[in-house]
């Protein structure tokens, strides 16, 4: 393919962007259910899911490092070396995930004793954690099916499987936290083990689609890898980076939530309900920016590094009227969007003002992600990963001052993101304006 067009794009990014408009159901599924069974639960909830999360982003971070190199390979018509970069990948992060549960359940207790100062607060994140922790096995191994058919642009599979975890995870949900057909109430720790369930499920059918729907002689899936040295350090070369990246990102995003805490069980609740509905906008720049890094390491590839910036600013051309339309919609029902995670009038009326500053940085996350997504995508992950240091240092400066500092309250809080994406797309945009990227060879 010589040009993206948006046509192309669209036909790229949109079963992707509806895959992860699932992924935000699925979470709005927990917090809107737990959100009927206390302030506390709902509140730890929101916690441990960052704990979570921070966990499985270092996962998430090998499998981007393999998809730049997949698209890379897909771009050079190399197809069959995309099976090997798979299967060395897959077999990293099945040992990772099996030495992160060990983390959990031997040293988060006494993290948590650390960081959290209200102690029911800490056994409420326990409860969820440790069998959730459990799902990294699941959702690693997802990872690398997905960046597999984002890599070769095919990404119908990612919808279907996330339309399995949705319908799974309503239904466990609902079952083992309020329980029901001979099972107890499980209340928060239902709620974990429903989503270990269903990532187990979707799991089992990415299997089924990658062996009977996909040409696995052609991508070298007929050929098992156990391990390459070589191969696993050109993998790590690109991932080291991108995982100290998410380290540092998703640190601070974990900070902002521990100093939220010290305002209180009611804040800490709020600001779970906000981190679920912000979720919405931030699906499309989410997914148009993991298509942007897939797509410009396929143009690399092809050798076509003169259609790099102008697929950019096609794509966030065509992500905006999504993206901002989605804005409208929040400005003008702020309330009915509340309601769906709660049905406590107080904390709606708290929740109103904080969810009208949330949406201030978010105005910025669209053209900041594609951009530093794009960095990504041109194996340039060191560049990436001093963007993204310097931004969270930035952003982490300004939840000290709002936060902690000055103690402007819940309000203030959420406005502390701006200054992140106020850092991060400027550097963004002038490094790939400069070309310093092209011909990068990984």
């Amino acid at each position: 393919m010589i040009t993206y067009s948006i046509k192309n794009i669209l036909n790229i990014s949109y079963p992707l962007m509806l895959a992860m408009l699932i992924q935000v159901l699925v979470g709005m599924t927990d917090v809107a259910f737990l959100g009927r069974v206390g302030e506390i639960e709902l509140g730890a909830s929101a916690l441990g899911g960052v704990i979570y999360l921070f966990v499985f982003m270092i996962e998430q971070s090998f499998a981007v490092g393999a998809q730049i190199i997949m698209a890379r390979r897909n771009g050079e018509k190399n197809h069959k070396k995309i099976g090997h970069v798979f299967y060395q990948t897959t077999n990293f992060i099945l040992i990772l995930s099996l030495l992160s549960i060990v983390f959990f359940y031997l040293l988060s207790p006494n993290i948590l004793d650390y960081i959290i100062e209200d102690r029911s607060v800490r056994i409420a994140i326990l409860i969820y954690l440790l069998p959730r922790c459990w799902g990294l096995i699941f959702v690693g191994i997802k990872t690398v099916f997905r960046a597999f058919f984002v890599a070769i642009n095919s990404t119908r599979a990612i919808f279907i499987s996330s339309l399995i975890m949705l319908f799974s995870n309503f239904v466990f949900d609902y079952w083992f936290i309020f329980g029901g057909l001979g099972i107890k109430p499980m209340g928060l720790a239902g709620a974990a083990v429903a989503s270990v369930v269903a990532e187990g499920l979707t799991l089992l059918y990415f299997i089924f689609y990658l062996f009977i729907k996909t040409n696995v002689k052609k991508y070298g899936f007929h050929k098992f890898l156990l391990w390459k040295q070589s191969l696993f350090n050109n993998i790590l070369r690109l991932s080291i980076w991108i995982m100290i990246q998410n380290f540092v990102g998703w640190g601070a995003w974990l900070y902002f939530f521990i100093e939220i805490e010290k305002l209180g069980a009611n804040a800490l609740a709020i600001s779970n309900i906000l981190r679920s509905i912000s979720s919405i906008p931030f699906v499309i720049a989410q997914a148009l920016s993991v298509v942007i890094s897939s797509i410009i390491s396929n143009l690399i590839g092809a050798g076509k590094d003169h259609e790099v910036l102008p697929t950019i600013s096609r794509t966030i051309k065509f992500g905006a009227i999504p993206y901002y339309l989605c804005f409208v919609f929040m400005i003008c029902f702020p309330e009915l969007l509340l309601r769906i995670y709660t049905n406590n009038v107080n904390l709606i009326e708290q929740a109103v003002k904080p969810f009208y500053a949330m949406l201030i940085p978010y105005a910025l996350a669209l053209p900041s992600m594609i951009y530093f997504y794009a960095i990504c995508g041109t194996g340039k992950t060191k560049i990436a990963l001093l963007v993204e240091v310097l931004s969270s240092v930035v952003y982490i400066t300004a939840i000290r001052l709002i936060v902690a500092e000055f103690n402007m309250g819940l309000m203030w809080s959420w406005t502390s993101e701006v200054c992140y994406y106020l850092a991060m797309l400027p550097i963004s945009y002038w490094y790939m304006r400069r070309k310093r990227w092209c011909c990068e060879i990984i």
